[in-house]
């Protein structure tokens, strides 16, 4: 079943998905400043847990189309920039009065550079993985789930990194470290993709079957600032 973008149309499984989102990106937030290595390589726990999201970001662009994509990006955006202000300011606030205060600032004491990547790296990312999502599902007429969901791996986990890491964690490690873990993060995450794959292609024929509904954005617009879906 193919259809436009109705915003009469009310989903049964949307607001799980936006619920499930915001919940991962900010544990991705309080999980930035933890690494773990493996084998030599240094890889960070958020990176693990991102890949849900773009699994659940994927699921939104194919079943629900790019617009209903774009409105979580902003609330995600919003309910981040929340989070992160309220855990930076509390960093601030008496940071030397017990040892657990000192420990929670020494953590989260340059918490604002997640607020930077935060409101940089998020719309960036995730608009550039719903346009590939969008645009390859209509050159592709809906086939291929898989080449598609690769092909938006690789592109977004890339322009994540680079405009968030940078950021985030240049005051924690070296330029050294910091290139390797902008080079193994990027691998795991592409592996981790291609490992949820299975998962991906499962839940987006189950969503459209519950939904009754499988968008093809032909005239919309790609603009992420603009509320209106059709392109007049």
């Amino acid at each position: 079943m193919i259809n436009y973008v109705n915003e009469s149309k009310r989903f049964k499984y949307d607001s799980l998905l936006l619920a499930l989102s915001v919940t991962i990106m900010i544990s991705c937030d309080t999980l930035v400043y933890k690494t773990l290595d493996f084998y030599g390589l240094k890889i960070t726990c958020s990176g693990i847990l991102f890949s849900f999201y773009f699994l659940i970001s994927t699921l939104q662009t194919e079943v629900y189309g790019y617009r209903e994509g774009v409105k979580t990006v902003w609330i995600m955006v919003l309910c981040q920039s929340v989070f992160v202000m309220a855990i930076f300011t509390a960093a601030q606030i008496q940071p030397d009065n017990n040892q657990i205060s000192v420990n929670f600032h020494s953590l989260f004491g340059e918490f604002w550079r997640v607020m930077l990547g935060t409101w940089t790296s998020v719309p960036i990312s995730y608009f550039i993985n719903g346009i590939v999502i969008s645009i390859l599902k209509k050159i592709f007429l809906g086939r291929f789930f898989f080449i598609r969901y690769i092909i938006a791996s690789m592109v977004t986990q890339a322009s994540l990194l680079l405009s968030a890491y940078p950021i985030s964690l240049s005051s924690k490690y070296t330029f050294d470290e910091l290139t390797v873990i902008l080079i193994t993060t990027w691998s795991y995450k592409v592996i981790m993709a291609i490992i949820l794959l299975p998962v991906g292609m499962l839940l987006a024929r189950k969503l459209k079957k519950l939904e009754s509904v499988d968008t093809f954005d032909w005239r919309i617009s790609y603009n992420p600032f603009t509320l209106r879906n059709n392109v007049k």
